[in-house]
């Protein structure tokens, strides 16, 4: 696994749709001290992509403090580390602990 316990975005959401049903997004970023570790991918995790190139959706773990505001409609934003890791990926399960939250990530890497 790799790792980084340092500070992370919480990105929130927020849709709008506008009389055409075009929908925008506005984004709420939060800062806040935390780990994230991305989880190895294995061959058999490759899938193909929409447009025929092998993809894998990489899988990540955050650490959290207990009392942050987060739902699995957030991103975690991750800069600053190392290109493997940097990235947005999206929340899809939000496991609480008595010390952290351990939120569990997805990304595409192509």
């Amino acid at each position: 696994m790799m790792g980084a316990d340092k500070t992370l975005t919480i990105r929130s959401r927020t849709s709008t749709v506008d009389a055409e049903g075009q929908v925008s997004y506005s984004n709420s970023d939060t800062s806040i001290r935390g780990r994230f570790t991305v989880v190895n991918a294995e061959q058999s995790d490759l899938t193909r992509g929409p447009d025929g190139m092998r993809s894998s959706f990489q899988e990540a773990i955050a650490w959290v403090p207990v009392g942050t505001t987060i739902t699995d409609a957030d991103q975690i934003v991750v800069s600053g580390y190392d290109t493997f890791i940097n990235g947005t990926w999206d929340i899809y399960a939000i496991q609480h602990t008595p010390n952290h939250y351990r939120v569990f990530c997805r990304g595409e890497l192509t």
